[in-house]
């Protein structure tokens, strides 16, 4: 079972890491439904990872 450091912080297991695609580094939120607080994945951080990769360079610029 995951124990809270005295840092406030906790290890969440890699099966739920997996199951869930939390990787390191990604922004999570936290959210409190009654006396449950729910980790998810930021909204933000989806919105990010759905940009990258659309970097790419394209020269309009042609040598002749």
């Amino acid at each position: 079972m995951p124990r809270i450091t005295s840092k406030g912080q906790i290890t969440i297991p890699q099966v739920i890491r997996n199951k869930f695609g939390f990787i390191p580094g990604m922004d999570v939120e936290i959210i409190i439904e009654g006396n449950k607080a729910l980790i998810v994945k930021s909204r933000d951080e989806n919105k990010f990872m759905k940009w990258l990769g659309r970097g790419e360079k394209r020269s309009s610029r042609t040598d002749e």
